[in-house]
């Protein structure tokens, strides 16, 4: 199985009301080695409000394609891939929320995810789960710049230092808990991988202009 790491940096926090800005995506190979990487601005179509957090103004998202405009290269990357990201369920949910807006009729589960700051429960030392708290523990001095394709590579390097300790058998604890209680268990990716798969992805030529609609 492949991965697609996936960074998105948005308008706010509820993927209902706010929007994709800035998305990042690496491609990983089984092993965790980088293949290649793509990023993108994207015209929110309504104010970024968020600047305090990532930097980017109305006037840098302007002249940036809408995500629909986006979505099938966006698509040529996820497809066939688990989808991995630093609190898996936000990134995936904003896809997800955008893909309906563009009316492209796929949503991605999130048991097609890995989720690095859940699986830092089971292999990095306790402590804090956020990104830049997750790369010290695991010896990882890549920065934390709130930009996606940055961050991406963050959560590529953890999901790399994850797969190498399991393969060492070495693990903090055998189960956890995420921040809202659910289980959280080891080798996340190998799950990921039979829902990544179970995904029927539509190629966009076939769905007509209309998906194209922002």
């Amino acid at each position: 199985m492949e991965y697609a790491v996936v960074d998105v940096e948005t308008t706010g926090l509820d993927p209902t009301r706010d929007r994709v800005i800035d998305i990042g995506i690496l491609l990983v190979d089984s092993t965790g080695l980088v293949q290649g990487d793509w990023s993108s601005l994207v015209n929110p179509q309504r104010p970024v409000d968020a600047t305090f957090i990532h930097g980017l103004t109305d006037e840098d998202v302007e002249p940036a394609p809408a995500f629909s405009l986006l979505l099938p290269r966006v698509v040529e990357l996820l497809r066939g891939r688990a989808v991995v990201a630093h609190n898996a369920s936000f990134d995936i949910g904003f896809l997800n929320a955008e893909f309906a807006r563009a009316r492209y009729p796929v949503t991605i589960p999130r048991a097609a995810g890995v989720c690095t700051m859940d699986q830092s429960r089971i292999y990095l030392p306790p402590g804090r789960h956020n990104l830049a708290a997750c790369l010290e523990r695991a010896g990882i001095t890549l920065p934390v710049k709130h930009r996606s394709i940055a961050d991406a590579q963050c959560s590529a390097a953890l999901l790399a230092h994850y797969l190498e300790t399991e393969l060492s058998g070495v693990r903090y604890a055998d189960t956890a808990q995420d921040r809202h209680g659910n289980l959280v268990l080891p080798r996340e990716w190998e799950r990921a991988a039979e829902a990544a798969r179970s995904i029927q992805w539509l190629d966009i030529a076939d769905l007509g202009p209309a998906t194209l609609n922002s």
